[in-house]
């Protein structure tokens, strides 16, 4: 007869200090960030979370020189707007 598999507290406590020192280095490295290329990075987030909503154009030129144009036509709301 096995033993039951119990949860390690050490590894669960380990693993949600990761996460939390993971999202403390994301949030710098944002903070970091021109406007611009928050709010590129944010329209970027948008597409891929709601596709729908979103339209997507991808121009490539003959020299190689790519340019993503992101288009809504939902307006956003109060807590959408940056």
């Amino acid at each position: 007869m096995s033993l039951p598999d119990e949860t390690v507290p050490l590894a669960s406590f380990v693993q949600e200090e990761m996460i939390d020192r993971a999202s403390q280095s994301l949030a710098q490295c944002l903070a970091r960030l021109p406007p611009i290329v928050r709010l590129r990075l944010l329209a970027f987030m948008h597409l891929v979370e709601f596709p729908d909503t979103m339209k997507a154009a991808l121009e490539i030129t003959p020299s190689g020189s790519m340019r993503l144009v992101l288009d809504t036509e939902v307006a956003p709301d109060n807590a959408h707007r940056h």
